[in-house]
């Protein structure tokens, strides 16, 4: 484990880097007490399919540590998908009605007992607790495993207001922030599957470049873009044929065996890229092969007089007109009522 003067070292980092609305989170019965940091209510545990991957790891005598943890990076991305049941984690607070924002409900994925664990082993849908959680555990199994406690240790990062929670990787020589999720952007759970660069992995501190290295190795042959987007958007007049080129891009998305979360959010980010406005909605997912009842994410749009619905379900963009959706399938306005919650 690390010497604690550490942990105090990186926060600094962060308050001088990213700002103060951070906290480090920590498995239970560590003993640093600061206002900055968080215990968590559940012990951290590798999830069962990681488990052999891990222990394939700790024999590859040829691979470095760092190298090792950008694996199971690219694992976690590979095998993972961001959890879009977001209808029940964000919760819109108009208590104040000049400051309208979403919040995060505290309990979905962070307080958890035996029967969530055991429901989410069922899939591979995770929100970013969850991924930081079993990711920095295995950082830290891996690190015990070659004798290094004493030179780093992977903790949690998290807003505080619990909007978002990634892997910090902390140390004399890294300051390594692990983001497999940022919701912000395409996340690399998408981009990984895509075979696209990765830019979830934020470099503070890397005193060797080691690590800075081996992203570099990763990205070195890949594209920011799929290269038949890439073209598509250069070869059209956008002004005329901006549905065109959306139609392309799903077309091809449509070709890898991508989730319904991040078909949403790769085409969500070609539509605000091109100044469009977009309103969220949310259908129920009536797929046979979901045992449960869930809800994903889509989104509507108006141009040029029309109203378009991508549909995330459906992978597809349509015209539609808003009022006439069936209003037992769409949801417009979340906040409006309380859901029961499926699908632990």
């Amino acid at each position: 484990m690390l010497d604690d003067t550490y942990i105090e070292t990186f926060y600094k980092e962060i308050c001088k880097n990213l700002g103060d609305n951070y906290k480090i989170v920590l498995e239970p019965k560590r003993k640093i007490s600061k206002e900055w940091i968080e215990y968590d209510q559940v012990k951290w545990e590798i999830e069962d399919k990681m488990k052999d991957f891990i222990q394939d790891l700790k024999k590859e005598y040829n691979l470095s540590l760092e190298e090792k943890i950008m694996e199971l990076y690219k694992f976690i991305c590979l095998n993972y998908v961001y959890d879009a049941n977001v209808l029940y984690f964000f919760k819109k607070d108009m208590t104040d009605l000049n400051n309208i924002k979403y919040i995060a409900v505290d309990w979905y994925g962070r307080i958890v007992g035996k029967e969530w664990t055991k429901n989410r082993q069922k899939h591979n849908r995770r929100i970013c607790y969850e991924f930081s959680r079993f990711y920095a555990k295995a950082i830290n199994e891996l690190i015990t495993s070659e004798n290094k406690e004493n030179e780093m240790e992977a903790v949690i990062l998290g807003d505080k207001n619990n909007l978002h929670y990634v892997v910090a990787l902390i140390g004399e020589d890294y300051n390594i922030i692990l983001d497999q999720d940022d919701f912000n952007n395409i996340k690399d759970l998408t981009r990984v599957k895509l075979n696209l660069t990765i830019k979830g992995i934020h470099i503070i501190k890397d005193k060797k470049g080691k690590f800075s290295a081996i992203v570099n190795q990763y990205n070195k042959d890949k594209l920011d873009e799929i290269e038949e987007i890439e073209k598509a958007k250069n070869n059209l007049d956008l002004n005329k044929d901006i549905i065109k080129y959306l139609n392309t891009a799903i077309n091809t998305l449509n070709t890898y065996n991508l989730d319904s979360q991040g078909f949403f959010e790769y085409i969500r980010s070609l539509i605000e890229n091109e100044g469009i406005k977009i309103d969220k909605i949310w259908k129920i997912d009536k797929r046979d092969k979901y045992a449960e009842k869930r809800h994903e994410r889509c989104l509507y749009f108006n141009y040029k007089n029309k109203t378009y619905l991508l549909d995330s379900i459906d992978k597809n963009l349509k015209i539609i007109n808003i009022n006439n959706l069936d209003q037992n399938l769409f949801i417009l306005n979340p906040e409006k009522n309380e859901y029961d919650y499926y699908g632990g």
